[in-house]
């Protein structure tokens, strides 16, 4: 199997999966306690890591927050707590918990036993070894050769009219609206993030992602599945095979026809790969957490070494010796840091 390419401009952060994973990408849950920190602590979370950052959302007036996951507190009478985890913030849950086995589930435990409910829980597919092909799916879908509950489709394509660029056109296929319980997403993570990135176009290698978005009931009945021992992906085909199939068409009607072999082929492989734990993005701000763990006290010892002014001399040297050793990695943990650590969930 080809695997894709490291790219050239930001080898040290950014690459395509080194094989097909699938990924927890969005997480929120609703506890019906009014004080943050309980909820945070009925969570399992670490309530000491979050700070006041006097923004509200979700329809709430307050929020702490720890880099992408954010409790939302302060609501009108009886909306308790909300927290929420963008794909940014589960990865650094998943740090936060030192990517244990299982970790999600103890996650999902603790919620459930706190009485509280899940009212979104996005999957994240992505496949490397060229499975699932949007250009095949799209030919599915525009002669309708999908069996599928939803009654309609969109597809959104972007590119340049540039005749010596070579920018790839980026493609999304969705099924379900943003209203939906459940919506179903496909496009070029590959072509998104060269864009994003400002990576050379085809460097990433062929990358789809297929992105389940869970709502409301859907996603309590996905949390109570996978404690009822469900594993992440099976649930993640289970859906899908409920809710559309791409069949080769030899009827009118849809349910006698066979699934299509590259399609059949797809969903085999994806539910036998299990859930991963991607690495968390770095900010400034994990980094600056980092030297002072680990280097205060030298930094201490220069000081008291040197005398205030030289000491002041030396940071000084050393920030201006370092500016020219900074590389893409650094520009993009700036970049990626620009906002408070990134977006936020709503």
């Amino acid at each position: 199997m080809n695997m894709p390419p490291v790219n050239d401009k930001g080898a040290e952060t950014i690459s395509a999966p080194s094989s097909n994973r699938i990924l927890i990408d969005f997480c929120s849950w609703t506890l019906k306690v009014d004080d943050p920190l309980k909820a945070l602590e009925l969570s399992g979370f670490d309530v000491g890591l979050f700070t006041d950052t006097s923004i509200g959302g979700m329809g709430y007036r307050k929020s702490l927050r720890y880099q992408n996951i954010v409790v939302f507190y302060d609501g009108n009478e009886g909306m308790g707590c909300h927290i929420s985890m963008t794909g940014k913030g589960c990865r650094q849950y998943e740090q936060l918990m030192g990517g244990k086995p299982h970790l999600w589930d103890y996650l999902f435990k603790d919620v459930i036993h706190a009485g509280g409910t899940f009212t979104r829980l996005d999957l994240a597919i992505d496949n490397v070894d060229g499975r699932l092909s949007l250009a095949r799916l799209r030919h599915a879908v525009e002669t309708k050769s999908i069996r599928t509950r939803f009654k309609r489709y969109r597809e959104f394509r972007e590119g340049t009219l540039s005749r010596t660029s070579k920018e790839k056109t980026s493609e999304t296929i969705q099924l379900g609206s943003v209203e939906s319980r459940l919506l179903i997403r496909f496009y070029d993570k590959a072509t998104e993030q060269e864009k994003k990135h400002d990576l050379e176009p085809g460097s990433l290698g062929r990358w789809v992602r297929c992105e389940l978005l869970l709502r409301a009931e859907r996603a309590q009945e996905a949390v109570r599945h996978v404690l009822n021992g469900v594993e992440i992906p099976r649930l993640a085909v289970s859906a899908l095979n409920t809710y559309m199939a791409v069949v080769k068409v030899t009827s009118e009607n849809l349910s006698q026809c066979k699934m299509r072999r590259w399609w059949s082929s797809w969903l085999n492989c994806t539910e036998k790969i299990k859930l991963t734990c991607d690495k968390a993005v770095k900010y400034v701000l994990d980094i600056m957490q980092h030297v002072e763990r680990q280097y205060s006290a030298t930094f201490a010892m220069f000081k008291k070494h040197l005398g205030v002014a030289s000491f002041h001399d030396f940071v000084g040297n050393l920030v201006d010796i370092g500016k020219d050793k900074m590389t893409k990695k650094h520009q993009l943990i700036l970049s990626q840091s620009s906002y408070f650590g990134g977006e936020l969930p709503f």
